[in-house]
C-alpha cells in the first residue's frame, strides 16, 4: 500500500514538473514572439514617409530625364525618336533605349493608363514600384477635367498618398505628398 502511494506522489511530482516545463517553454516563446514583433516594428522601413521621399527621388529623377530627353530631341533636329543613353560613374555606357517624341518635343504618351506605364518604362527603366510597394499609373485627360488639352498628364501614385504627375504636353513634373 506504502508503494502505491509512493507511485502515485511520484506521478504527482511529474505532472507538476512537465507543468512548470510547458509553461517555461510558453513563456520563452512569448517572449520570441515579442522580441520579434518589436524589432519588426522598430525597424520597419514601410514608412509612409521613407515611401513618400522615395518617390519624390523617382520624381526627381524623371524630371531630369525628361528634360536631359527634350534638349536632345532638340539639338538632334526634332526627331521622332531620340535615344537616351544611360552611363556608370565611370563614365561607361550601361544602357540605351528609344523614346518616342512629341511634336512639341516631350516623351510621347498614349492617352492611357498603359500609356504612362510606357512612358516610366522608357524613361526611368525600372519597375513601377517603390521598394515593395506598386506605383499605379494612372492617365488624366485635360479636355476631361479642365477643358484643354495642355492639362493632360500622367500620375504616378502609392496607395498611401504620395504621387507626382508628369504634364504631357510641357513635362513638367509636379511632386504631392
Amino acid at each position: 500500500m506504502f508503494n502505491k502511494y509512493k507511485r502515485a506522489k511520484f506521478s504527482l511530482n511529474k505532472m507538476r514538473g512537465n507543468s512548470r516545463g510547458t509553461f517555461i517553454n510558453f513563456l520563452i516563446i512569448a517572449l520570441f514572439f515579442v522580441l520579434i514583433t518589436s524589432f519588426i516594428i522598430y525597424f520597419d522601413d514601410t514608412d509612409p514617409h521613407i515611401q513618400a521621399a522615395a518617390l519624390n527621388r523617382t520624381a526627381d529623377k524623371m524630371s531630369t530625364l525628361v528634360t536631359s530627353a527634350h534638349w536632345l530631341w532638340r539639338a538632334k533636329g526634332s526627331p521622332n525618336r531620340i535615344m537616351l543613353v544611360d552611363y556608370d560613374d565611370a563614365g561607361k555606357e550601361t544602357n540605351r533605349r528609344p523614346v518616342t517624341m512629341s511634336d512639341l518635343g516631350w516623351p510621347r504618351v498614349e492617352p492611357s493608363d498603359m500609356g504612362c506605364a510606357v512612358l516610366w518604362d522608357n524613361i526611368l527603366d525600372m519597375p513601377m514600384q517603390i521598394n515593395t510597394f506598386r506605383v499605379k499609373a494612372e492617365f488624366v485627360d485635360g479636355i476631361n477635367t479642365t477643358g484643354k488639352i495642355l492639362d493632360s498628364k500622367c500620375r504616378y501614385k502609392l496607395a498611401m498618398g504620395a504621387s507626382f504627375e508628369y504634364w504631357v504636353y510641357t513635362g513638367r513634373v509636379v511632386k504631392y505628398d
